[in-house]
């Protein structure tokens, strides 16, 4: 199944050919989780802070069914 991956800020450095106009697409078997999508990507777990599916906040153990958009966010900071 097609998923569509999109990285925030620093963590586009984990997909060196990486199109943030377009995202990364990526074939999976039906049941991967967000979890394992982040892991076969080699993306830290740690640096991830927000997890959206399809624009609704979700958690490392969501079970993907194909065409989502999965989206990964980092920390933020500021001042």
């Amino acid at each position: 199944m097609a998923l569509k991956v999109l990285l925030a800020a620093t963590l586009r450095k984990y997909i060196p050919s990486y199109d943030s106009g377009t995202g990364h697409s990526l074939e999976v078997p039906p049941g991967t989780t967000v979890r394992m999508v982040a892991e076969r990507l080699e993306i830290p777990l740690d640096e991830v802070r927000i997890i959206m599916v399809d624009g609704i906040g979700s958690s490392w153990d969501t079970a993907l069914k194909g065409d989502e958009r999965v989206a990964f966010f980092p920390p933020v900071g500021g001042g």
